[in-house]
C-alpha cells in the first residue's frame, strides 16, 4: 500500500469531517478512503446528543446513482445486449410521437439530450408516480438539439432504463442487481433501504429543505419523512439509490482495478476507459465562467479546472450531501456521506481536498 495512504496521514481529513459535525454544519458524516487493495480508513461522526450513525449506515445517495446505473449500461453495451448509439425511440415510440428529436443512451449519459428536468417538488406534492415521471419528462420537450448543448438532467435516466427494460423484457432494478450489485457484493445497495438496515435502525435520515437547496422551512409543503418516502418510491435511475460507505468503497475499488474485484469482473478495462473518458462540459453551446465548468464522461463527472485530481480521475456527487471519487493515478477512492438535501458543493469539495492534501 502506498505510503501516502497510511491511515495516520489522513488525520486532517477525518478531523475536518468531525469538525463539520461538531459545529453543526452537517448532522453526521461518514468518510471512507480506500486503494485498490483495500480500505485504508473508514469512520463516522455524529453529535454527542444526536442519533448514532455508524459506518454501515445506509444513506440516500441521490446522483451517485448515475455512475452506478451507467456501469450497468456499460456492461450491457459491452455484452451486445444494448446499444449506446441507437435512438431510444426504437424502444420508446412515445418519444417519436411527442415530436422529440432522436437521442441515444450516449446523449442521456453525457447530459446532452436537450431535455430539462421536470419539477420534482411539484410532482411529489401531488403524489406523482414513476409513470408520471416518464410521461412528464417526455412532455416537457427539448431546449436544444441532442448533442449540441450540455444540460444536466436527472429524469432522462428513467427514459433510458425504461428503454432497456422494454428491450430486454426485464425490470431495470433486476438488471442492475444482476450486472453490478450482486457481482460486487454490494448487499446494502438498492432503490429501497435494505431490509437488514431498516430492521437494524441503520437507515440514515435526510434533512429536507426546499428541493432547490434552500434551508428547511418551518412549515414545509411536504414533511421530510413523507417526502423521502415518496421520493424513494419512484426508483429514480438518476438519483434514487440507497447505499452504505462499505458498498461504495467496494464499487470504487472495482473501478480502480479496471472493473474487477475479488476475482469477479463486471466491466472490461477498455469499456471502463470509454465510460470514464471526458465527453462533454457544461460550456458546450454557452459562454460560462470556465473555472466553474462541470466536465463529464459517460455517466461520471470529471475533475473541474481547479481540482487537484489527476486527469484520469472521475466521480460524482449527490444533492443529499454525498460524494464518490475515484483517482486511478493516485490509487485512491474517497467516499463522503451525510444527509442534507442541497448541501453546498464547497463543503463536499473541501472534504475531498483534505484527502488529497494527505497525498503529499
Amino acid at each position: 500500500m502506498p505510503a501516502f495512504l497510511q491511515p495516520d496521514a489522513l488525520d486532517g481529513a477525518f478531523d475536518l469531517a468531525r469538525r463539520r459535525v461538531d459545529d453543526g454544519t452537517i448532522p453526521f458524516s461518514i468518510l471512507g478512503v480506500a486503494g485498490a487493495d483495500g480500505v485504508v480508513r473508514l469512520d463516522a461522526f455524529t453529535p454527542a446528543d444526536g442519533q448514532r450513525i455508524g459506518t454501515n449506515a445506509v444513506c440516500l445517495l441521490a446522483s451517485i446513482t448515475k455512475p452506478i446505473v451507467a456501469t450497468m449500461v456499460a456492461r450491457l453495451v459491452s455484452e451486445g445486449r444494448f446499444s449506446l448509439t441507437e435512438p431510444l425511440g426504437r424502444w420508446l415510440p412515445e418519444l417519436d410521437a411527442a415530436g422529440l428529436a432522436p437521442f441515444t443512451a450516449w446523449h442521456v449519459l453525457t447530459h446532452t439530450t436537450g431535455i430539462p428536468d421536470i419539477d420534482l417538488e411539484a410532482l411529489l406534492q401531488r403524489g406523482g408516480t414513476r409513470a408520471d415521471v416518464l410521461r412528464e419528462t417526455i412532455a416537457i420537450g427539448q431546449l436544444s438539439t441532442p448533442g449540441s448543448t450540455f444540460l444536466y438532467s436527472t429524469f432522462t435516466f428513467d427514459l433510458l432504463v425504461e428503454a432497456i427494460a422494454r428491450h430486454l423484457d426485464r425490470p431495470f432494478e433486476e438488471l442492475l442487481r444482476e450486472t453490478v450489485l450482486e457481482p460486487l457484493g454490494m448487499t446494502e445497495t438498492g432503490f429501497e433501504p435494505a431490509a437488514t438496515a431498516v430492521q437494524g435502525g441503520r437507515v440514515a435520515p435526510v434533512q429536507v429543505g426546499g428541493w432547490d437547496g434552500t434551508q428547511l422551512p418551518e412549515s414545509p409543503a411536504i414533511p421530510a419523512d413523507v417526502a423521502v418516502r415518496a421520493y424513494t418510491s419512484l426508483h429514480l435511475a438518476g438519483g434514487g439509490i440507497w447505499s452504505s460507505a462499505p458498498d461504495l468503497l467496494r464499487f470504487g475499488r472495482a473501478m480502480l482495478r479496471g472493473g474487477e474485484l475479488d476475482g469477479v469482473r463486471v466491466l472490461g478495462p477498455r469499456s471502463l476507459d470509454l465510460f470514464t473518458r471526458e465527453a462533454t462540459v457544461n460550456g458546450l453551446g454557452t459562454k460560462p465562467n470556465h473555472l466553474d465548468d462541470d466536465h463529464y464522461a459517460i455517466g461520471w463527472g470529471k475533475p473541474f479546472a481547479a481540482s487537484p485530481a489527476s486527469p484520469s480521475a472521475y466521480g460524482h456527487g449527490g444533492i443529499t450531501g454525498t460524494r464518490l471519487w475515484v483517482d486511478p493515478a493516485h490509487d485512491l477512492v474517497i467516499v463522503f456521506l451525510t444527509g442534507v438535501w442541497g448541501l453546498g458543493s464547497p463543503i463536499l469539495d473541501d472534504q475531498v481536498l483534505a484527502v488529497y492534501a494527505a497525498l503529499a
